[in-house]
């Protein structure tokens, strides 16, 4: 509002202006009260409601088949990989707003890998057992229930990583088609993260040892405060603000969840990921190994379809791109979009331009 609308709406007789001055106080009060009824008693919305079937277990893993409404159009699968600190529901996050719903709709033959949570005996995994034990086994078994020879995988942020380890060790089944969202590759400017973590300051063999298991709140402090406002103040002001003018705070709801229901990370794995990619960048350099075998990302075919957010500061742009050159493709595609890292899949742009983007590429090549 304009000083000068401000003083438009206080201009009258002097109990106009008393009279406006009592209602907006007592809608402030309202609003508030709504506001601090639903961050202490509100129970937490239903996430991950489109059908499924567990397919497939190995420890607290499930591999999920989502039920196609209708037939499927399409016979090349699609199984999505996520990352391994934050719950993949994010993928399915409410009725209307989620991506694995709208390719289920398309016609597609959709699956999930979702890593369950972490505890006390997990605290050993690293990238070699996620890939190569975990992975390998659920595209295996994707392909065999589908009756196909290869699939498209998919995969957002640190799961695209590991769909690129992937991808790049094992021909067999074939990957037809990959799509990267918001998935580092490329380490080396990793924007406030690369400052944080820059060694010997930061020193993941100390955060290894001492906690094991890296506890979900260290995770999930560090990463909030990349962006310290936003996170810790602004998104509950956002919730006041759609209150207060009537806004359905449904989705807030969903997201705000998501945001604060995290797993904890094995510190075998943490210790691999911030060392050998963080600061050492080693996938992009052809020094990462896993289980004896280098990595080489030029040994990736499969078609790319690789979406970044112009405002993540979680990963930046160029860190996803990165994969187009480093790779043997020839058929690819690079996207960017006007939002951050959830972005790609959640929010209005997704819904819009994301969702419709993926399955039309999908659909030429399925």
């Amino acid at each position: 509002m304009s000083n000068k609308q401000g003083i438009r709406l206080l201009s009258g007789s002097a109990e106009e202006v008393g009279a406006k001055l009592q209602e907006n106080f007592e809608r402030m009060l309202e609003t508030t009260r709504r506001w601090m009824e639903i961050l202490t008693f509100d129970p937490d919305p239903e996430t991950g409601l489109t059908p499924k079937n567990i397919v497939w277990r190995k420890n607290k893993a499930k591999l999920y088949r989502y039920v196609c409404p209708g037939e499927i159009k399409y016979r090349t699968p699609v199984l999505f990989i996520y990352a391994l600190i934050n719950k993949a529901y994010i993928l399915d996050l409410s009725p209307g707003m989620s991506l694995i719903e709208h390719l289920v709709n398309e016609g597609f033959d959709v699956y999930l890998l979702d890593w369950g949570e972490f505890q006390w005996e997990d605290r050993d995994l690293r990238f070699d057992d996620f890939v190569c034990d975990y992975i390998a086994r659920a595209v295996y078994k994707v392909c065999q229930i589908s009756g196909t020879e290869s699939l498209t995988m998919a995969g957002y942020c640190m799961g695209g990583t590991m769909t690129a380890m992937y991808a790049a060790l094992y021909d067999r089944p074939e990957v037809k088609n990959i799509i990267y969202l918001a998935a580092p590759i490329d380490f080396e400017n990793a924007g406030l993260s690369s400052i944080w973590l820059k060694p010997p300051g930061f020193d993941p063999d100390k955060v290894a040892d001492v906690y094991k298991l890296v506890p979900k709140e260290f995770i999930d402090t560090g990463v909030k405060m990349l962006k310290p406002v936003n996170n810790f103040w602004g998104t509950y002001t956002r919730l006041w603000k759609n209150l207060d003018e009537g806004v359905s705070i449904k989705s807030w709801k969903a997201l705000n969840k998501w945001m604060n229901d995290n797993v904890h990370f094995p510190g075998a794995a943490y210790r691999q990921w911030i060392k050998e990619f963080y600061q050492e960048n080693k996938l992009i350099k052809n020094e990462f190994r896993i289980k004896g075998r280098t990595v080489d990302l030029k040994n990736i075919k499969a078609s790319l379809l690789v979406l970044a957010g112009e405002n993540d500061h979680i990963v930046l742009p160029h860190q996803t791109k990165a994969i187009l050159d480093l790779s043997s493709s020839t058929d690819k595609e690079f996207h960017i979009f006007p939002i951050g890292h959830g972005g790609l899949v959640f929010g209005s742009v997704a819904k819009k331009q994301v969702y419709p983007t993926i399955s039309n590429w999908l659909a030429e090549r399925s």
